[in-house]
């Protein structure tokens, strides 16, 4: 494979890698503090995508503010979805297999909100509208300033995220939840509140994807579902329970998307057409091999560092 090549497929890593982050700790937190593994998630991402295409088509061109809008809605999206379907679902101890089936049916009725937005304005397969800008050229390799937004914002907001979680009273409350739901109520944590709290930050970090990724590529109903299987793969590779693990994992995956796969298509013709498989592939291989995925590979190496 030609080098121009190959440094164009990490770039194109650490882009895609640093979005799939910012939505698989969004899944982890989900499935670490509600005990939801959420498809509905994808919607989150496009309903934040949907929001930062129509502020943007009326004239709004400043990333931050775009990112910011894209934030809201899908924190709005994502609350609305808890306090109408699955707050009840819990009062009732529904089983867990309920409520996944629940977050089908809550993704379902976004996605086709978004259609029936999409057709009645005609904004299907659009792009943000904010200016392409070429910062640095070199061969093949081309940063433009999409780049230069969506790799450091995605990498700021994980980091920004990870320090929440460690480092904040919020924080503690939210692993005192994800280790034992009914501790953390007799020793007085407000659970609902930071059950609240949680579906606010999931779906504002998924919005911000959304906005992120509708930067680099077109804005449709279907973008966040084209890219909930990788997510899912980046989360099940972190053991669904490590930020850390699932931080890895997102790069993991997006380096077998992009780097690997390239790869295999020079190397021995494999049609990049197989691409979609690669997710179901580590899916199938952690859930086989290693179903804690990287958490204790991850826990041993800090050991080893003391």
């Amino acid at each position: 494979m030609p080098s121009s090549l190959l440094v164009t497929s990490l770039v194109n890593t650490i882009q895609i890698g640093s979005l799939y982050a910012l939505m698989a700790l969004g899944l982890t937190l989900t499935f670490s503090v509600i005990k939801l593994p959420n498809f509905a998630h994808a919607e989150y991402v496009t309903a934040g995508a949907y929001a930062a295409l129509i502020i943007s088509l009326a004239g709004v061109l400043n990333p931050l503010i775009i990112i910011a809008v894209a934030f809201l809605v899908g924190a709005l999206t994502a609350v609305v979805s808890h306090l109408i379907v699955f707050k009840p679902l819990e009062r009732q101890n529904v089983s867990l297999y309920t409520l996944i089936l629940a977050s089908f049916a809550v993704g379902l009725i976004i996605r086709y909100i978004l259609f029936t937005i999409a057709d009645y304005f005609n904004i299907f397969d659009l792009r943000i509208a904010i200016p392409l800008q070429i910062l640095f050229r070199t061969g093949s390799l081309i940063l433009t300033n999409l780049f230069a937004w969506v790799a450091p914002t995605s990498i700021v907001l994980v980091i920004l995220l990870t320090l929440l979680i460690n480092r904040t009273a919020l924080g503690r409350e939210m692993r005192a939840l994800a280790n034992n739901t009914i501790l953390a109520r007799v020793i007085g944590i407000p659970v609902e509140r930071v059950k609240n709290y949680t579906w606010l930050l999931v779906g504002g970090m998924a919005g911000v994807a959304g906005a992120l990724w509708g930067l680099q590529s077109a804005v449709s109903p279907l973008m966040g579902w084209a890219a909930i299987i990788s997510v899912f793969a980046a989360a099940i590779l972190g053991g669904l329970s490590s930020f850390p693990g699932t931080i890895l994992g997102a790069y993991v995956v997006a380096f077998s998307e992009n780097t690997i796969m390239l790869f295999l298509n020079f190397s021995y013709g494999v049609d990049l057409a197989y691409k979609p498989a690669i997710p179901f592939i580590i899916i199938i291989a952690v859930l086989l091999i290693r179903p804690q995925g990287l958490t204790q590979l991850l826990k041993r190496a800090g050991e080893l560092g003391r």
